[in-house]
């Protein structure tokens, strides 16, 4: 991979991260079995994937600093566009982990989620894993089109999990038997509010 990096233009870097976005899509997979069947081998499985993108990612950053000490001033402005995707890349996989800890406190707990909130969650996964696919298209064509919908799309959806989050802190002492279970939703709304956050900065970064 390093000396593909020497050398590419910033469309073939950003295909060199598409084996790592699908990882993020395997572990919003995992994210919901786990989520829906408190699934310890399918938190496990997100702790390994999270793993290998920390490997995958390392030798990319190491490169990226070689080329931004010794490479062409003309260069940088490139380089650095892509180690700001790189970045965000890295943190929406460290989001996407932290999924796990909810997920564990509701199996923990036996927190029963309301059906409405139960569903709106499960969308969230499947909407998100959606994005992570066409991120991955995204880094191939840079299609305009593509970017649009990501950044109408995500920024809606980040925006109705805001709200909802909010909804459920302003009413949460009108259940007090479900403490348990929306303290879990509550913290799945902020961490996946996060994850549409850097994504749509990956997006932006492209315009």
């Amino acid at each position: 991979m390093a000396e593909k990096l020497k050398t590419a233009t910033l469309p073939n870097r950003l295909q060199e991260l598409c084996p790592t976005v699908e990882n993020l899509k395997l572990m919003l997979l995992a994210g919901r079995h786990a989520f829906n069947r408190h699934s310890q081998a399918k938190l496990e499985e997100i702790a390994e994937l999270r793993e290998d993108t920390v490997l995958d990612l390392d030798p990319v950053f190491e490169d990226l600093e070689a080329d931004l000490g010794k490479g062409a001033e003309a260069d940088k402005p490139e380089l650095l566009k892509f180690k700001e995707i790189v970045s965000q890349v890295e943190l929406m996989a460290d989001k996407i982990a932290k999924l796990a800890e909810p997920i564990r406190q509701k199996g923990n707990r036996g927190a029963i989620l309301a059906d409405k909130d139960l569903f709106f969650v499960n969308d969230l996964f499947s909407q998100l894993t959606g994005f992570m696919s066409t991120l991955v298209d995204i880094f191939h064509i840079n299609d305009a089109s593509l970017k649009a919908y990501v950044l109408h799309e995500g920024a809606k959806l980040r925006d109705v999990c805001f709200r909802n989050e909010t909804e459920h802190e302003t009413n949460m002492m009108d259940s007090p038997g479900q403490a348990g279970a929306w303290s879990v939703y509550i913290a799945l709304l902020n961490r996946f509010r996060e994850i549409l956050g850097h994504l749509l900065n990956i997006v932006k970064s492209l315009e």
